[in-house]
C-alpha cells in the first residue's frame, strides 16, 4: 500500500474529527478547517490509490512481457542468432548511409 494512501486516510479522518468538533461547538472556522483537511486527505488518498493501480498494472505488463519472451524463445530458439546476423549485416549500411539503409527496406531487400 502506498504511503500517500495511509497519510491521506489519516488526514481525512483527522479532518472529519475536526469538522465534527466545529459542528458541536458551532465554530465555523474549525468546521471549515476540518472540511479542508478532509478534502486534502481524500485527494492524497486517491493519489496513492492511483499510484498503486499504476504500479500493479506495470507489474502485470512486465510479467506478461516476460512470459511472452520466454514462449517466443522456446518456440523460436534461433531468433536471437538470426536477429544478430541481420543486425551485423545492416550495421555498415547504417553508418555509411542511413537513407541508403531505408531504401533497402523500401525496395524489399531487407
Amino acid at each position: 500500500m502506498d504511503e500517500d494512501r495511509v497519510k491521506g486516510a489519516a488526514k481525512e479522518l483527522g479532518g472529519k474529527v475536526k469538522g465534527a468538533a466545529g459542528d458541536l461547538t458551532g465554530d465555523k472556522r474549525t468546521q471549515a478547517e476540518g472540511n479542508v483537511t478532509e478534502l486534502k486527505g481524500s485527494a492524497q488518498n486517491l493519489y496513492g490509490q492511483a499510484k498503486d493501480t499504476l504500479s500493479d498494472a506495470a507489474g502485470q505488463a512486465r510479467e506478461f512481457a516476460g512470459d511472452a519472451f520466454d514462449k517466443a524463445r522456446e518456440r523460436y530458439p534461433d531468433a536471437q542468432r538470426v536477429y544478430q546476423r541481420g543486425n551485423e549485416a545492416l550495421r555498415p549500411h547504417a553508418h555509411e548511409s542511413p537513407p541508403g539503409l531505408a531504401q533497402i527496406f523500401i525496395d524489399g531487400r531487407g
